[in-house]
């Protein structure tokens, strides 16, 4: 009898013991992606940067940062004064990647600045 309880226990644990395995092996952990939009190299500050379905604008270092699951995504930015630049990123689980898009002189006002 003793016997039979402790397998029935033993089995009940085994199989609860899998089911929380099988949770964790299918988890995605996110990638990040850091895109910063420069103009000939300048950061721009107030450009719009959409990730998918995602959009940021930029602060003065002209960088947004995505947390995003794995896949493949297109990638484009725009500046108030109308330039825009785009590219396509493929993530993997757990990616940290760095991507600029450089807009050009034409982001540029005409002071030098943004």
């Amino acid at each position: 009898m003793f016997k039979k309880v402790f397998a029935g226990i033993l089995g009940v644990a085994v199989i609860s013991g899998l089911g929380m395995a099988k949770a964790y092996a299918y988890e995605v952990k996110p990638a990040k992606l850091w895109v910063t939009a420069t103009a000939i190299g300048t950061p721009i500050e107030g450009a719009e940067i959409k990730v998918g379905d995602n959009t940021c604008t930029t602060g003065k270092n002209g960088t947004c940062v995505f947390e995003l699951k794995p896949g493949t995504y297109e990638v484009s930015v725009h500046e108030h004064g109308g330039a825009s630049a785009h590219t396509e990123v493929s993530l993997e689980e757990k990616n940290i990647r760095f991507i600029s898009l450089d807009l050009g002189a034409s982001a540029l006002h005409a002071s030098g600045s943004h």
